[in-house]
C-alpha cells in the first residue's frame, strides 16, 4: 500500500515535534483493518490518582502524555 505524499509529509513533522519519540511499526496490528497507521493519541491525566509526589507543581493540571498507537478508520490499537 503506497503512502500518499501529504500524509508521508504530515507523519513526518509530528515525528520532528517529538523528540526522542518514533512512530511504532504498525504492520498487522490493526486485526485486518487497512490502512493500519502509527498515530500520536493524547492521554489526560488521571483525576482519580491518589497518589501525590510531596512536591507537585499547580501547573502539572495541563499537562498530557503522548503515546503512539496504530489507528485504523475510527480504532485504535495498541503497537
Amino acid at each position: 500500500m503506497a503512502v500518499r505524499d501529504g500524509d508521508h509529509q504530515r507523519l513526518e513533522k509530528q515525528m520532528k515535534m517529538v523528540l526522542g519519540s518514533k512512530p511504532p511499526g504498525c504492520v498487522n496490528r490493526c486485526v485486518g483493518c487497512i490502512p493500519c497507521t502509527p498515530t500520536q493519541v493524547v492521554s489526560p491525566p488521571d483525576k482519580n490518582n491518589n497518589l501525590k509526589a510531596t512536591n507537585t507543581n499547580q501547573g502539572d493540571e495541563g499537562y498530557y502524555l503522548l503515546s503512539w498507537k496504530c489507528k485504523c478508520r475510527n480504532k485504535l490499537f495498541e503497537p
